[in-house]
């Protein structure tokens, strides 16, 4: 999103890889490329710092945030996984953005960090979105205002200082599997926390294919992540992050060729 990531989610986003696009979710030619212009202009116009331009590509929705947020200076940028929904009506890109980050050890030279965008389809184009409602869903539980300042505005909520007691809540029934060639294994993934998590599997093990059910997970709610190999499949360890904490799930993947 365009505005300033918080120094948790960036760090977990600098030591996490990209995803390849999932093998289970190829979307029509004809829209996934109608996709990658839209992405591919709306990032150029920010690498020109043409923000004027890039407007015409945000949803009305969105129009008021984009006007009120800061524009990243973005050196280049590159696109990497999409995960389609809706039917291919909506989606969200993971586009790797080269930028300096005034923070200690990174400001003197630029680093390319995951930024996650999402897009929708409407009128036949498509169109760059923030869920502005979802923003407020965080691993504490759902933001609110607190109460009135001595100036009559509202305070922000308490968010805790420490992070600890909202780690290892996403867990996963297992930690290893051991597949055949055309035989499925499943790990289902539980969210615990009090507020709705997201998660995404990370890079690939040749040969294997994997596939979560869902990726957002509600208070309560499971995922299932399915795993098949190919014949030649290799073993190798998978990873699975939780997006709002940066924590890894790691699934040791075992093959068993004949």
């Amino acid at each position: 999103m365009m505005h300033r990531i918080p120094i948790l989610a960036l760090f977990a986003a600098i030591l996490c890889a990209q995803n390849p696009d999932n093998p289970f979710d190829r979307p029509p030619a004809n829209v996934d490329r109608a996709l990658r212009e839209r992405i591919t202009q709306f990032y150029q116009f920010h690498v020109g710092k043409e923000y004027r331009k890039a407007e015409a590509l945000v949803a009305p929705d969105t129009k008021e945030f984009f006007y009120g947020h800061n524009k990243p200076a973005y050196l280049s940028f590159e696109i990497g996984r999409i995960e389609y929904s809706d039917n291919y009506t909506r989606a969200k890109a993971t586009v790797l953005c080269e930028q300096y980050v005034m923070m200690p050890g990174f400001a003197d030279k630029p680093i390319k960090v995951p930024t996650p965008s999402t897009w929708k389809l409407e009128r036949g184009k498509w169109y760059w979105y923030v869920d502005q409602n979802a923003m407020r869903d965080t691993p504490f539980g759902r933001m609110t205002a607190g109460p009135a300042s001595p100036t009559g505005g509202p305070l922000p909520g308490a968010i805790p200082s420490d992070p600890a007691p909202f780690l290892k809540l996403v867990k996963a029934d297992k930690d290893a599997v051991s597949l055949k060639p055309g035989q499925p294994e499943q790990v289902t993934i539980a969210n615990t926390a009090p507020g709705i998590m997201s998660v995404t599997i990370l890079g690939e093990i040749p040969g294997v294919e994997a596939k979560l059910d869902h990726s957002t997970l509600q208070i309560g709610d499971k995922t299932v992540l399915s795993l098949r190999a190919k014949d030649g499949a290799q073993a190798g360890l998978l990873n699975i992050k939780v997006d709002q904490t940066g924590e890894i799930i790691a699934i040791k993947v075992d093959v068993q060729n004949q």
